[in-house]
C-alpha cells in the first residue's frame, strides 16, 4: 500500500469521525427529521455536499454510526460490569443490573461543566429509528451488554403478566435515558450549579430506576389487561 493510501485512507477516516460527531450534536439539539446529510457533511468542513452521503449512504447508517462510535467503550465497561456482578453472585440482582444499565453509560457519554455532551439527547431523539442496530440488541457485538442487561432483568419480572414485560423494560431504558439527557441540557446550558452533585444523582436515579422496574402491577392495570385480552379474542 502506498503512502498516499495510506494519508487517503487516513482523511477519510477523519472525514467520517467529523461527520459522525457532527451529526451527534445536531441530532441531538434538532431531532433526527431535522437535519439534513447535507447540513451535516457542510458543518463538518466538507467541500463536497454529497460526503455525508458518500462516506455513510443513508441517515440510517449514519446514525448506527454514531451510535457504534459511542456504544463500543460504553459496551466494554457495561461486560466489565456484568462480569464483576457474576463474580460476586449479583448476576441476576435487580438493582446490579439497573446500575450496569446505567453507570457505564452516564461514566462514559455524559458530560461536566466546561466539557458538554450530547450523546444521550442524541440517543433519545434517535433510538426510536426504524431500521437501526440497537432497534435489535442481539444484532451488534457493541450492543451485546444492553442485551444481557435487557435479558437478565426481564427473567426477574414474574410479578409482572409477560403481556407488560417488554413494556416495562421501555419505560426503564426510557425513563434512565431521558433523566440523563435532561442532566446534559442543563449542564449545557450553565445549570449545573442548581443540580444534585453527580454521585447522589446517579444514586437517586438508580433508586428511582429499581422502583420503577419492580413496582407491582395494580388491579386497574390487570383489568384492563384483562378486558383487551378478552376483546382481542373475539374480535374475528
Amino acid at each position: 500500500m502506498s503512502v498516499e493510501t495510506v494519508a487517503g485512507n487516513g482523511r477519510g477516516a477523519a472525514a467520517r469521525l467529523g461527520m459522525i460527531e457532527v451529526a451527534e450534536r445536531l441530532f441531538a439539539e434538532r431531532g433526527v427529521n431535522g437535519v439534513s446529510l447535507r447540513e451535516i457533511g457542510t458543518q463538518a468542513g466538507q467541500r463536497n455536499t454529497a460526503a455525508a452521503r458518500y462516506h455513510f449512504g443513508s441517515k440510517e447508517a449514519l446514525v448506527d454510526a454514531v451510535f457504534r462510535h459511542r456504544m463500543e467503550p460504553i459496551n466494554e465497561r457495561r461486560l466489565g460490569y456484568l462480569d464483576d456482578l457474576d463474580r460476586d453472585g449479583r448476576g441476576h440482582d435487580v438493582r446490579g443490573l439497573v446500575e450496569a444499565f446505567l453507570h457505564p453509560l452516564a461514566e462514559t457519554a455524559l458530560g461536566e461543566p466546561g466539557n458538554p455532551s450530547w450523546y444521550l439527547r442524541f440517543c433519545v431523539n434517535a433510538g426510536l429509528l426504524e431500521g437501526i442496530a440497537v432497534a435489535d440488541l442481539g444484532r451488534e457485538e457493541w450492543t451485546r451488554g444492553v442485551h444481557i442487561v435487557r435479558t437478565r432483568l426481564v427473567e426477574q419480572l414474574d410479578h409482572v403478566p409477560r403481556k407488560l414485560r417488554a413494556d416495562r423494560w421501555m419505560l426503564l431504558a426510557g425513563y434512565v435515558g431521558h433523566a440523563l439527557a435532561n442532566r446534559e441540557t442543563l449542564i449545557q446550558y450553565g445549570r449545573a450549579a442548581s443540580l444534585a452533585p453527580r454521585p447522589v444523582f446517579l444514586a437517586h436515579l438508580t433508586d428511582t430506576a429499581v422502583a420503577l422496574t419492580t413496582a407491582p402491577v395494580s388491579p386497574e392495570t390487570a383489568a384492563h389487561l384483562h378486558q383487551n385480552l378478552h376483546q382481542n379474542r373475539r374480535t374475528p
